[in-house]
């Protein structure tokens, strides 16, 4: 019996010490809980950080702080384009129509103007006419810049756009 009593002593100490081990491993720092109780994962954002990094997008600007490259600049651009969301927005009353008159030589740009503007959430009236109910004239001027189609494109502030104002009022669900 003696030695079935050191068997038991001997595995609860290995379990007393197996559990401090654990307990170690398992130490997180502050901000980490922070962010796990504010529901985002910190290995997640860890990896993006890195990620980024790795990808030439942000770079270390000294202790935990990180700051843009310039290749990470026009990502940010691109990628504020991409994820502008007009329906966050509040109606100001007036209309932004986006005209353009883009040359043959320049089709392909043409084409991916009318894809990014349908991307946007812009209502087509025609197929160079192009509406949207909030503020867009800063992200159309990054796209026209990159497309190298400013001269052709112009965007009118209006009122009113027309007969067709109830239909289009009925698709931006104002």
């Amino acid at each position: 019996m003696i030695k079935g009593e050191f068997i038991v002593k001997f595995l609860e100490s290995i379990k007393d010490v197996a559990s401090t081990i654990n307990s170690l491993m398992v130490y997180e720092s502050m901000q980490r809980k922070d962010l796990r109780m504010g529901g985002f994962s910190p290995d997640r954002i860890y990896s993006g950080f890195k990620n980024l990094e790795r990808r030439g997008i942000i770079s270390k600007a000294g202790g935990d702080n990180y700051k843009f490259t310039q290749k990470g600049k026009k990502w940010h651009k691109n990628a504020s384009i991409k994820y502008f969301s007009s329906k966050d927005k509040k109606w100001d009353g007036k209309w932004r129509v986006v005209i353009f008159d883009i040359p043959q030589e320049l089709h392909k740009n043409r084409n991916n103007l009318r894809h990014k503007l349908r991307y946007l959430g812009f209502y087509m009236l025609q197929k160079s006419v192009f509406v949207l109910p909030y503020p867009c004239e800063e992200e159309l001027g990054y796209i026209c810049q990159s497309l190298g189609i400013n001269d052709y494109v112009d965007v009118i502030i209006a009122d009113s756009v027309g007969f067709r104002e109830s239909e289009i009022k009925k698709y931006f669900e104002i």
